[in-house]
C-alpha cells in the first residue's frame, strides 16, 4: 500500500496545477521500482522513450484522429470547392476532367445510333459516313418517316453539314416535317433537296428555316412533292421575307393559275431569287400572265423555266410584251407549251427587243411555217442571243441551218474575247 500511494503522489505532482490529467485511468508514464539494496530505499526509474512521448502530449491531444474506429469525422468539402490557394484552378481542372468523361458527339452519330436503338432500327452505314462530312448525299435510299426520324436526331446535334440532299426517300409529309424541324435551330445548311418525297402539307415546317436574320439557305429543291396552290402560298409568304434563297426548284408539282398568281406576286415584290424552275405544273395562260406582269418590274431573275405548263398563244402574247421591257432575264425555257405561229410572232418581238436574253428554248412547239414566222427577226434583232432550241418545232431545215450558223459564230466570238 505504501508503494501504491507513493506512485500516485508522484503522478499527481507531474500534472500541472489547474489542469486535468490527459487520461485519468491510464498512467502513460509508469514508474518501475527497483530496490538499490536489501536495506536501502526504493529507487524510481523513468523509461526514456515514454518520457519523450509524454513531453509531446499537449500536441497529440489537440490533433484529431484520422483513422481507426474512433477517428474524428472529417468534414467533406462542398461540391465544386477545393481548399488551398489553387482551389479555383483546381475547380476548372475538375470541370475539364468531368467534360472529358462525357462523349463528344459534334457529328450527331451517337444521337443517331441511340435513336435507332430506341426505335429498333438497323443503322445505315452511309448515314454514319455522311454525318462527318459537309455534303450529305442520301438520295434514293427509301428511308421513310421512321428512318428519317432517327436521322433527325443526329441532325439536331450535327454541326458540320451544309448541304442536305434527301431526294426520293419516301418521306411523305410526316418525314419531311421531321427533317425540316430538326434543322430549325441550325443556320449552317445552305442547300436543301427534298425532291420527290410527296411533301404536301409537310411544307408547313419550312418557313422557320427561311426566317430573316436566321436563314442561310441559298438553294431549295422541292421538285415532285405534290405541292398545290395552298402550299404555293405558304412557300411564297416565307420567301417574301427571306433574303438568302437565290435558287428555287418547284417543278413537277400541282401549281395552277392561282399558284402562278402567288409566284408572280413574289417576283414582283422581291428581288432575291435568280433562278426559278416551274416546269411541269398547270400554270396555263392566266398563270403565265401573272408571271409576265412580274417580269416587267423584276430585273433580278436571270433563269426562268416554265416549260410544259400549257401556256398557249395567249400566254406567249403576255410574255412577249414583258420581255420587251425586262432587263434581267438571261435564260428562258418554254418547251412544250402549245405555242403556234400566232403566239410566237409576239414572243419573237419581245426576244428581239430584250437587251439581256442570251438563250431561249422553244423545243416541242408547233411554230410551223416555211419561214418560221418571227424566228429570223428574233435572231437578227437580239445581238446578244447565242442559243435557241428549235427541236421538233416544224421549222424548215434551211431556217434552222441559218439560225445555228449565226448563233455558233456569236458563241465563237464570245469565247475568243474571253
Amino acid at each position: 500500500h505504501a508503494m501504491e500511494e507513493s506512485t500516485d503522489a508522484n503522478t499527481r505532482q507531474e500534472t500541472p496545477p489547474g489542469e486535468e490529467p490527459a487520461f485519468a485511468d491510464v498512467d502513460e508514464n509508469p514508474r518501475i521500482t527497483t530496490p538499490d539494496s536489501e536495506d536501502g530505499p526504493t529507487a524510481t526509474t523513468e523509461q526514456p522513450a515514454l518520457t519523450a512521448v509524454t513531453s509531446q502530449r499537449s500536441g497529440l491531444r489537440e490533433a484529431p484522429r484520422t483513422s481507426g474506429r474512433w477517428a474524428a469525422p472529417v468534414e467533406e468539402p462542398e461540391e465544386g470547392s477545393v481548399s488551398g490557394s489553387d482551389g479555383e484552378a483546381s475547380n476548372h481542372e475538375a470541370e475539364d476532367l468531368s467534360d472529358a468523361d462525357e462523349p463528344h458527339d459534334s457529328y450527331g452519330k451517337l444521337a443517331y445510333l441511340t435513336k435507332c436503338d430506341d426505335m429498333g432500327l438497323n443503322p445505315v452505314s452511309q448515314v454514319l459516313k455522311y454525318l462527318e462530312q459537309e455534303d450529305m448525299q442520301l438520295t434514293h435510299y427509301g428511308m421513310g418517316p421512321r428512318g428519317v426520324a432517327a436521322l433527325a436526331a443526329g441532325l439536331q446535334v450535327n454541326s458540320t453539314i451544309s448541304t442536305l440532299r434527301m431526294a426520293d426517300n419516301h418521306l411523305g409529309a410526316e418525314g419531311c416535317s421531321l427533317l425540316l424541324l430538326s434543322l430549325k435551330n441550325k443556320n449552317s445548311v445552305t442547300e436543301i433537296d427534298l425532291s420527290d418525297n410527296s411533301m404536301g402539307k409537310g411544307i408547313a415546317a419550312l418557313p422557320p428555316l427561311l426566317a430573316p436574320k436566321f436563314s442561310v439557305v441559298t438553294t431549295l429543291h422541292l421538285r415532285g412533292n405534290k405541292l398545290g396552290d395552298r402550299e404555293a402560298k405558304i412557300l411564297c409568304d416565307a420567301l417574301s421575307q427571306n433574303t438568302t434563297v437565290t435558287y428555287l426548284d418547284v417543278s413537277v408539282n400541282q401549281f395552277s393559275e392561282k399558284g402562278g398568281h402567288f409566284i408572280g406576286g413574289l417576283l414582283e415584290t422581291t428581288a432575291i431569287v435568280k433562278e426559278l424552275n416551274m416546269a411541269w405544273n398547270n400554270l396555263r395562260a392566266k398563270g403565265c400572265g401573272h408571271i409576265s406582269q412580274a417580269l416587267k418590274a423584276n430585273s433580278a431573275l436571270e433563269v426562268l423555266n416554265i416549260g410544259w405548263n400549257g401556256l398557249g398563244d395567249d400566254g406567249m402574247i403576255a410574255l412577249g410584251e414583258a420581255l420587251a421591257i425586262n432587263t434581267g432575264l438571261v435564260e428562258l425555257m418554254l418547251s412544250s407549251n402549245s405555242i403556234s405561229g400566232k403566239g410566237f410572232v409576239v414572243l419573237a418581238k419581245g426576244i428581239a427587243a430584250n437587251v439581256s436574253l442570251a438563250s431561249v428554248e422553244l423545243d416541242h412547239n408547233n411554230i410551223g411555217g416555211s419561214d418560221g414566222p418571227g424566228i429570223r427577226e428574233a435572231v437578227d434583232g437580239n445581238k446578244g442571243l447565242v442559243a435557241m432550241g428549235l427541236s421538233n418545232c416544224n421549222v424548215a431545215d434551211e431556217l434552222r441551218t441559218y439560225v445555228d450558223a449565226v448563233l455558233f459564230q456569236r458563241r465563237k466570238q464570245q469565247g475568243s474575247s474571253q
